[in-house]
């Protein structure tokens, strides 16, 4: 059964990076290769080569968050990634 989250219509997910540069190219390629609308992306570093990556995805109804959030995590350069909600986008936020 897909995930409450998985009927939003975009959806925020939070990635911490040890590389920021190599993390950033790496959810980039991915949300194409999966056919995936970015609309938000935003990062800040930490000042030791890592980031808090923010980004936001179109999320149709049959793809399920949880599902994208362990693809989106298998990258060595990231530490974490986890679902944090609605992208700010959908409810009126800047997109890129």
């Amino acid at each position: 059964m897909p995930s409450a989250a998985c009927r939003a219509s975009s959806v925020a997910f939070r990635a911490i990076a040890t590389d920021s540069l190599a993390a950033a190219a790496q959810l980039l390629a991915d949300a194409q290769r999966f056919g995936l609308q970015i609309v938000e992306f935003r990062m800040v570093g930490d000042g030791q080569g890592g980031a808090a990556i923010d980004f936001g995805i179109d999320a149709k109804a049959d793809r399920d968050p949880i599902v994208l959030c362990s693809r989106f995590a298998r990258h060595p350069s990231l530490r974490s990634v986890e679902v944090v909600g609605d992208s700010p986008v959908a409810t009126g936020g800047v997109a890129l």
